[in-house]
């Protein structure tokens, strides 16, 4: 897709910093990101997307290749990852779409690579071929949510990439029918990535955190009311949510209440989402 004039231009350098890290990104992962448009690449995405997040056979998709070719040829982003190995094997598939303010802001709505494939850098190497894609149209932000409780995910996207918590939306989407979500609240943290600077460093000394949420002795959320004149507190949950989901649904769903009771409260009275710590911490600070 070609730039559109009216949109501002980022930097040279910049772009050239972005092409860098999506080429070393792909070349670790030994994998190509490319733009799909075919009704045949559509379909072939939809099923991906399917495996990733166990659909049964009742008919449900998580994404229709009817949408997902309507989503690009309106000029969105839908792109397919490839193996370098087996260049028409399809192993991930990433989706988004122009938010508002418009020109400014790209929403990445689904992002999914098959599960063999998981620690190869895949995601990394996906994300950065969004950013390029978007930085090309002079976008410089970038929005989507996930799943608060993913400790990966978490841990990625404040680490890796440097977003910043924009809001915490409560059962987002309803129930879902996808094998990964069914059965639960759907909560999700909002995040935008500014994707023209470079990720923010943490302030907070995760050993002078104030541990607001942590597991008792039993492994059960245990809430504490922060002191006066705290400056940077802690959120510990656990960091294989979906291992804990198959073995105690009922005390999966109550970190689900305690992390979101937490972090509503903590953001609802001024505190900031610093960082996500390796295994599942929240770390935040109180301007």
């Amino acid at each position: 897709m070609s730039a559109n004039p009216e949109l501002r231009t980022v930097d040279s350098e910049i772009l050239a910093l972005a092409e860098d890290e999506y080429a070393a990104a792909a070349e670790t992962a030994r994998m190509d990101v490319r733009e799909i448009h075919t009704a045949d690449e559509a379909a072939r995405a939809s099923m991906l997307l399917d495996e990733v997040w166990n659909v049964d056979e009742t008919g449900t998709n998580v994404f229709e290749p009817s949408l997902i070719i309507a989503f690009a040829h309106a000029g969105n982003y839908v792109s397919a990852a490839y193996s370098v190995d087996e260049p028409d094997e399809m192993i991930g598939v990433t989706i988004g779409f122009f938010g508002q303010p418009l020109g400014t802001v790209m929403h990445s709505h689904i992002a999914g690579v098959r599960h063999q494939i998981i620690g190869r850098g895949a995601g990394s190497a996906m994300k950065l071929h969004q950013r390029l894609w978007c930085l090309n149209l002079g976008i410089t932000e970038m929005t989507w949510t996930f799943d608060p409780l993913i400790a990966r995910n978490a841990y990625f996207n404040f680490q890796r990439l440097g977003v910043g918590m924009v809001e915490y939306l409560e059962d987002f989407y309803g129930q879902m029918r996808d094998g990964v979500n069914s059965g639960q609240a759907s909560d999700r943290m909002m995040v935008s990535w500014p994707l023209d600077r470079p990720a923010r460093a943490s302030v907070v000394d995760p050993g002078s955190a104030f541990p607001c949420l942590r597991a008792d002795d039993d492994g059960e959320p245990l809430l504490s009311e922060v002191p006066k004149k705290t400056e940077f507190v802690s959120l510990d949950f656990p960091s294989d949510i979906e291992d804990l989901r198959g073995q105690d649904a009922d005390l999966a769903s109550r970190w689900r209440l305690a992390l979101r009771t937490a972090l509503n409260g903590l953001v609802g009275d001024g505190w900031v989402v610093d960082t996500c710590l390796k295994g599942g911490t929240y770390l935040l600070h109180h301007p």
